[in-house]
């Protein structure tokens, strides 16, 4: 019978380092527009308190695997013990053997950095020195780190809608990094100046302007992912060339696209591609300093699955993790 290899939180958390995920995150971008991944729409079911059940299954036929992150989304009681409780199975596409069972609570919050990063490595001008974060919690922090290991930041500008966890934040990267940060009392303060723009809250409504923008920015829009929701104004979009995580899952569950278009307000031809696609060769990138990018990352399935990959490989190497019989 084959053993199932079980990692927890713990065990995944010291794994999953920031630059392997990130060239991982490379990979299946790669992957994903290269037709070598099918993901099922992410289904969500309310649960007591504000809680959601969410579930999200993908495969990756260049990596021969596929699973399932089965999560909770926390309301306010559950969200102390993590932001995303719950497990991602990985199996075998062609043994079909359930080869892990991976703690799922840190490979969200890191992927979706490393997917920014990722984008960031493709897209953002090379000289870029200053990174403006609008939303200054765990995943706020993690876009830090995984923005300063692809460019030469040496100042980051924070907003948050609690000035307290502005400024935390930025003692924490001035130690962490020994790079300047500020934490600014407007998101305009931290926009305008910005080379890398990372806007990863929970807004509803926009909470960056277009017209704050300046020439060459490169734009990581992470934190809306519902349909009804973004945290970009129209103005922002129309002046950026657009590039997706997944087309598909982008146009459906990315607010900062759906509603301009559903307006009739952003031209699809703004709309270049998939990141995948440029990695590939497919669609141009940058096409010059002055242009603005932006990167629209909903979070996608196949993501997890990359992520969950990555801690089994090593956990097999390093013999972590216990191998049970299911």
């Amino acid at each position: 019978m084959n053993k199932t290899r079980i990692i927890g939180r713990k065990e995944a958390e010291e794994l999953l380092t920031m630059a392997d995920c990130i060239d991982a995150m490379e990979q299946t971008l790669r992957d994903i527009s290269a037709g070598q991944t099918s993901m099922l729409q992410r289904s969500m079911m309310p649960q007591p308190k504000d809680n959601k059940f969410a579930l999200m299954a993908a495969d990756n036929r260049q990596q021969g695997i596929c699973g399932v992150k089965a999560i909770v989304f926390p309301g306010a009681e559950a969200r102390a013990k993590g932001t995303n409780q719950g497990i991602v199975p990985l199996f075998d596409s062609n043994t079909g053997a359930l080869l892990a069972i991976v703690d799922a609570e840190c490979i969200t919050a890191v992927r979706t950095a490393a997917s920014s990063a990722a984008a960031t490595r493709i897209l953002a001008r090379q000289d870029s020195q200053t990174l403006a974060v609008l939303g200054a919690g765990r995943i706020g922090r993690l876009h830090i780190q995984a923005i300063c290991q692809v460019r030469p930041i040496r100042r980051v500008l924070v907003w948050n809608r609690t000035p307290e966890k502005a400024e935390q934040c930025c003692q924490w990267a001035q130690e962490a990094f020994g790079i300047e940060a500020q934490a600014c009392s407007e998101a305009r303060q931290a926009v305008e100046q910005a080379d890398v723009v990372c806007t990863v809250t929970q807004a509803k409504e926009p909470i960056l302007q277009g017209e704050w923008l300046k020439p060459g920015a490169h734009i990581n829009a992470v934190g809306a992912c519902a349909g009804n929701a973004r945290e970009l104004d129209a103005q922002a979009v129309c002046r950026s060339r657009v590039y997706l995580d997944q087309r598909e899952a982008a146009l459906r569950d990315g607010g900062d696209l759906a509603i301009p278009l559903s307006q009739g307000l952003l031209p699809m031809e703004n709309i270049i591609g998939e990141a995948g696609q440029v990695l590939l060769g497919q669609v141009p990138g940058r096409q010059g300093p002055e242009e603005i990018t932006l990167f629209e990352s909903v979070g996608i399935a196949v993501e997890d699955l990359a992520a969950a990959q990555l801690i089994y490989e090593k956990a097999c190497r390093q013999g972590v993790g216990v191998e049970v019989e299911i």
